[in-house]
């Protein structure tokens, strides 16, 4: 027990050389991968990667400057055309970047926060950062890359500013302008070191911040993403006005999942923002800075991070309205863990580690371990599904694409794709959807799927009838417990001798989408319009007595 209890005092002081805590944290960054990969392995291109691919055939230089969605995105487009024109769609390797930014932003991060607190305990503060499944999209998905890279970009800006000197200067910008080339949270640590160095005197490093600031907004004004319609990719700003409301409930949702006690278990999910844990302990937290800063004064460091955080919270709070976003929103979570570890680790620089606050500390981090590793598999399901709806909705656009008619991107009903996504041009790589012949035999789901996104973008309707030959009507046949038949390509009169609900189908069961009513001695016509793939619609009904009957027009 002596031995044990002199172990833990040895680690709390920073006793052990470096090369131990490398010897725990580079194989929980081997285990750490391995889990992602494994659990990750049915997930597929979010609606993010599904855009870049239709963007990436024809993709150059002022094409990958394009704002998507307001974010500069340069690195990551011309990352995606490398690999698409190397590896084509092969998902693993696009997930693999993930990895290994998630594995790079841990690294620095410990680089960092080891020349603040002693390793063990800089230790327990990076090894959450492998495994946070409270946001699943940058963790397991492949465009986890362009936050997590940026992120790293960001944290070796700190790295290198800490050597003050000319060389890490120049260092620190080139990391700034790769980060904010990647991914807009890389900005907030521009604007950190902008004000720490403000603060220095004299003030001969304000270019390092600076720079990347005004080339950011330089890009915004020549991009024309500088308006006030947040949907659009602007901001606005009199969301500022909100500010200490949206930080403290980041923090709230930060700190709740860092902890990893917002299980809800009556759902098997996370807790709902504003729940659990996550208020008490940004009280607490925001109440130990505060007693940090108030007895002990703060360092330019401690204010550097804080700004950072101000900085990431108001570029949320500015972008927030006109789509969903809040402050606890999961892809909000990695970004808002790395910033607050940040203040974490400088607040404790010079703490005196007790043993128990450095048991209490690890049981933590254990315990984030242990829920995020069930989330982990919770969450690589929900993505794997997220992932078949995407490439059922691209099968679905992909034959409206060949529909004569058919409505625009903006007329039908994306959930998983952008309205500029173009499935022939995502074609050059490799189609991400289904082929219409294989879905017979992938879950009913899909079909029903590819069906009502079809049906919601055709509208197809019963409508007044026009003459018809009524010697060769076709009553539908029993199947499937019901009654159905195809329907002839080029449209069809249906009759009925009892009043009758018709429904459609096509690649699903036929059960799902209502047309309307058909009663007797009031026929009415069924005209839609069709791709050239060789499956047609059928109609179906639960009553016998439905007939399908060519026009006049069609006999001719």
């Amino acid at each position: 027990m002596n031995s044990l209890a002199e172990t833990i005092d040895r680690l709390r002081r920073g006793e052990h050389g470096a090369r131990t805590a490398w010897f725990v944290l580079g194989p929980a960054i081997v285990v750490a991968a391995a889990l992602i990969l494994y659990y990750g392995r049915h997930s597929w291109f979010s609606i993010d990667e599904a855009t870049w691919i239709s963007d990436s055939p024809g993709l150059g230089l002022s094409g990958a400057l394009e704002p998507h969605v307001g974010h500069l995105v340069l690195i990551p487009r011309l990352v995606y055309k490398v690999l698409l024109s190397t590896v084509g769609t092969d998902y693993l390797a696009f997930r693999l970047l993930t990895v290994a930014a998630i594995a790079l932003c841990t690294a620095l991060f410990f680089t960092w926060a080891r020349r603040r607190v002693p390793d063990f305990v800089a230790s327990a503060f990076s090894l959450p950062i492998l495994l946070f499944a409270y946001d699943p999209l940058h963790l397991i998905a492949g465009n986890g890359f362009t936050v997590l890279f940026a992120l790293s970009c960001g944290i070796a800006a700190l790295i290198a500013w800490d050597r003050r000197d000319r060389a890490g200067d120049v260092a620190a910008l080139v990391f700034l302008l790769l980060g904010c080339a990647t991914y807009t949270v890389a900005l907030p640590f521009a604007a950190g070191l902008l004000f720490a160095a403000v603060l220095e005197r004299p003030r001969s490093r304000v270019w390092v911040g600076l720079v990347p600031i005004v080339l950011y907004l330089a890009w915004r004004a020549l991009g024309n993403v500088s308006g006030s319609d947040p949907a659009a990719g602007g901001s606005d700003w009199t969301n500022l006005l909100l500010l200490p409301a949206w930080s403290f409930q980041g923090i709230a949702g930060v700190l709740a999942s860092w902890s990893g006690l917002n299980i809800d278990f009556a759902t098997g999910d996370t807790l709902q923002p504003g729940t659990g844990v996550g208020p008490a302990l940004a009280v607490i937290a925001l109440g130990g800075l505060g007693w940090r800063i108030a007895t002990r004064g703060g360092s330019n460091w401690l204010w550097l991070t804080i700004v950072i955080a101000l900085a990431l919270f108001a570029a949320q709070t500015i972008a927030w309205g006109g789509i969903e976003r809040y402050p606890e929103m999961p892809r909000y979570l990695y970004p808002g863990l790395i910033v607050v570890l940040l203040i974490a680790v400088e607040a404790a620089r010079g703490f005196d580690w007790s043993r128990a606050a450095f048991i209490g500390l690890w049981i933590m981090t254990a315990i984030s371990l242990m829920t995020a590793f069930y989330l982990l598999r919770e969450k690589s399901d929900q993505l794997a599904l997220k992932g078949e709806q995407t490439r059922a909705e691209i099968t679905a656009v992909t034959l409206l694409g060949q529909t004569p008619g058919a409505p625009a991107a903006s007329g039908q009903p994306r959930l998983r794709l952008t309205d500029g996504f173009d499935p022939t041009r995502g074609a050059a790589y490799g189609y991400l959807g289904y082929a219409p012949s294989s879905l017979s035999s992938r879950p009913a789901w899909v079909g029903e799927a590819v069906d009502r996104f079809l049906f919601q973008s055709l509208h197809p309707q019963l409508s007044s009838s026009v003459p018809f030959q009524k010697d060769l009507c076709q009553p539908l046949e029993r199947a499937n417990g019901r009654f159905e038949l195809p329907l002839p390509r080029d449209g069809a009169v249906i009759t009925s001798q009892t009043d009758a609900e018709i429904r459609l189908g096509r690649f699903g069961s036929g059960s799902k989408l209502k047309l309307g009513t058909v009663s007797p001695g009031s026929p009415r016509l069924l005209d839609i319009p069709i791709d050239p793939n060789r499956k047609s619609w059928f109609v179906t009904s639960e009553v016998p007595g439905v007939s399908i009957c060519p026009t006049e027009a069609t006999g001719q």
